[in-house]
């Protein structure tokens, strides 16, 4: 590649190429916005001037050899190259700073940490210019006749009237206070501040899909489609899912599992979705994710629908199809990698996210500032928002009240939702909210309320001095799934039944996303005789087992693991067995609502009636949340980054501390067993990094510490030297402990 020209990406694409893409990706964004013409004519106006100049800082000669390989590392930031640049032509103080901060947050302010924030010797004040400053400066300058003929490419693709000769840099004529983190909301009048905000969305996301090579911008859809052109339902719907569709507002519906509340929930979003308005699925863990993804996708179209979670691109890579041969496993690779980038991006009409993804934005978390472009007219379906943590819950709650002044609409989805958190936390904090559940005056509402799936038994004992019973009631069965509330446990139950019937098979969090990959695969195809499993089976499995053995669980839980026995009530009632005791400590569950669940549970006829167990459900919790829980959410619904949003709006920054608390939200942390070490590595070297990804094993972080002499830190990722098998998973028991 000849140095007559300025680059923009080590692959040899030139600055006016990639900036000509990201002015293509801005075009498709920029028809996708929710916002009335006149916004949308200065926003398109500015973004595409942001663009042009955005990158203009890389034409520096330090900058272009470390692009050409003939230098590591160029120690200075490009973008305030581009923005003294922006300076010298006068443009706007909102676009000088989405341009300065389209990679790096504002300066740190003495207090943050530095880390990810534009370091302030470099910035060029008109009272202030630095050595560094003017070292950056002689080095763009260096290359400025090269520059100019990519200038004029960029200008003419804009049709921007500006002088192409006569350029050069020149110190920020903005106001200081921009750049001040303690200083801008005071200073700022907040639309300017919130104006900037949606101009660095869009920039960045703009830079983003621009900068995907994959991503093919000719073919792609211009406009958000219409929801209520697809075919969702089918004729024979239930009433409740005919009166959702006709709810125009927030709604709260809460029906039984296998009852059709997703078809619902579409029907209400075909309803309310507004100009431009996306749709938000939002499911509170990553397995029950991946599945709606699918479905959702078997309704839209696979165009039309991101997954948006912290593991997405190895879901994705998981449903490609591979010839097995190292080409072809990386084409999927980069093929998955490239959707769930997309799904963080402004691309994707529908997306299925966890509630952190969603919370990322709202507590200004990196790439915070797209929520202002795509929430605005959004649908949102919080789906099985009482089995959140109650600061997460809190968090959701706050961030929803938020949405709806933005012209967003709402429902939130349960099978079993309680009483206390419908009255006490959504129609409180939300009065407009609808309530929405089968009649019993209806037909084809009532046909499900009085559908009969279940005959229960509460079993004396723990389940391992009921194995016997376990094992001689499975060999009169065709599938028996058993379901314990810790991975230990499950682990030694499996043990236990394995040496008397070989067809066992074992499910639990902490195997390999490879290992559970397989085997969850191989129990869609055809279901053991027996699956031993934690409570991952509630969300990750649409399975139909003849009988169940359950270890004690609030009662909600229990409706969970009901529902993968008889699933679909086509047979006689099924057998149920709860386990009066649990085997170990009660460090998952509130044991006082354990204990109320079985009590209520026990005053109910046989066979079970849905109806009866959402009125029981309703009476497990009719106190509401324990005192530490209540202090937790109302903490959380009160967070002032939400709650004061106007005041807290500071253009240009991100908080890096979100980044831990939604990632590790679960309190988990990824570990390497040491048996997959030498597999990991050659993964890594032929430059398969998901596969390798999915050799990890999420631990507790609590217990990683109490493991912290069997942690091997020295290495990326860390290596847990304890053992691990395909067919048991990852144990940590050490002398019993466990």
């Amino acid at each position: 590649m000849s140095d007559a020209v300025i680059l923009a990406k080590d692959n040899g694409e030139t600055l006016a190429e990639h900036t000509l893409r990201c002015l293509r990706a801005a075009e498709i964004l920029l028809r996708r916005l929710p916002f009335n013409d006149d916004v949308i004519a200065k926003l398109e106006r500015d973004l595409k001037i942001a663009l042009a100049v955005h990158d203009v800082g890389k034409a520096a000669t330090g900058f272009q050899k470390v692009l050409r390989r003939d230098m590591g590392k160029w120690a200075h930031r490009h973008e305030i190259l581009s923005a003294a640049f922006g300076s010298y032509l006068g443009l706007g103080e909102e676009i000088l700073l989405a341009v300065i901060t389209h990679h790096k947050s504002l300066p740190t302010d003495g207090v943050s940490p530095d880390k990810g924030c534009l370091p302030y010797e470099e910035i060029p004040w008109p009272t202030d210019l630095t050595p560094v400053w003017n070292e950056m400066a002689k080095e763009w300058n260096d290359n400025i006749i090269t520059f100019k003929k990519e200038w004029k490419k960029i200008i003419a693709a804009i049709g921007w009237k500006v002088d192409t000769e006569n350029i050069g840099l020149s110190p920020l004529w903005i106001d200081k206070s921009w750049l001040r983190r303690n200083k801008q909301s005071r200073n700022i009048e907040f639309q300017k501040r919130y104006y900037a905000s949606v101009l660095r969305g869009l920039l960045v996301s703009s830079d983003h899909i621009g900068s995907n090579i994959r991503v093919d911008l000719e073919s792609a859809l211009r406009t958000i489609p219409l929801l209520n052109s697809y075919q969702i339902a089918p004729h024979n719907i239930r009433t409740f899912q005919r009166n959702a569709g006709k709810v125009n507002g927030h709604l709260i519906l809460r029906a039984p599992t296998g009852s059709g509340k997703t078809v619902a929930a579409l029907l209400w979003a075909q309803t309310n979705q507004k100009k431009n308005g996306r749709l938000f699925y939002v499911l509170p863990n990553i397995a029950s994710i991946n599945a709606m993804h699918d479905r959702l996708k078997s309704y839209f179209g696979d165009d039309n629908v991101g997954l948006l979670h912290s593991r997405a691109a190895s879901s994705l890579y998981s449903i490609f199809e591979s010839d097995g041969d190292l080409t072809s496993r990386l084409r999927n690779q980069g093929t998955a990698r490239m959707l769930g980038s997309l799904a963080r991006e402004m691309w994707f009409p529908v997306r299925v996210c966890t509630p952190h993804q969603v919370l990322r934005y709202s507590l200004h978390g990196k790439g915070w500032e797209t929520m202002l472009s795509e929430f605005p007219n959004s649908c949102f379906i919080f789906d099985e928002i009482h089995a959140y943590d109650p600061s997460i819950t809190g968090l959701t709650v706050a961030t929803a009240k938020h949405l709806i002044t933005k012209n967003a609409s709402c429902l939130f989805l349960s099978a079993t939702m309680p009483e206390f958190l419908r009255k006490q936390v959504l129609e409180r904090e939300i009065p407009s909210i609808s309530f929405l559940e089968p009649s019993t005056d209806e037909a084809t509402d009532n046909a499900i309320l009085e559908l009969k799936r279940h005959n229960y038994e509460i079993i004396g004992g723990d389940i391992m001095s009921n194995i016997d019973l376990i094992v001689k009631e499975a060999e009169k069965a065709r599938s028996t799934l058993v379901v314990c509330n810790h991975v230990p446990t499950a682990q030694q139950v499996y043990a236990e039944i394995k040496n008397r019937i070989k067809e066992t098979v074992l499910l639990h969090s902490r195997f390999c996303k490879r290992d559970r990959n397989r085997i969850e695969q191989k129990i869609r195809e055809s279901l053991p005789k027996i699956l031993v499993s934690t409570q991952v089976v509630e969300v990750s499995l649409d399975v139909d087992f003849d009988q169940g053995f359950l270890e004690p669980a609030p009662l909600d839980a229990l409706v969970q693991r009901f529902g993968r026995i008889n699933r679909y009530g086509k047979r006689q009632p099924a057998p149920v067995r709860i386990f009066e005791k649990q085997l170990h400590r009660y460090n998952i569950y509130d044991k006082k609502f354990v204990d109320k669940s079985l009590q209520e549970l026990s005053s109910l006829a046989n066979p079970l009636r849905e109806q009866d167990l959402v009125r029981a459900a309703d009476r497990v919790y009719s106190q509401g949340y324990s005192d530490e829980s209540k202090f937790r959410y109302e903490n959380a619904l009160n967070h002032p980054l939400i709650r004061d949003f106007e005041n807290n709006l500071i253009a240009g920054i991100n908080y890096d501390w979100v980044e831990d608390v939604i990632d590790r939200a679960d309190g988990t942390i990824d570990l390497l067993p040491v048996s997959l070490r030498s597999t990991y590595e050659k993964l890594e070297e032929e430059g398969l990094t998901i596969e390798a990804a999915d050799l990890l094993v999420p631990v507790r972080t609590g217990k990683s510490y109490a493991l912290a002499e069997y942690v091997d830190k020295s290495h990326d990722p860390w290596i847990i030297k304890m053992p691990y098998s395909d067919t048991i998973g990852l144990n940590l028991d050490i002398d019993g402990d466990e």
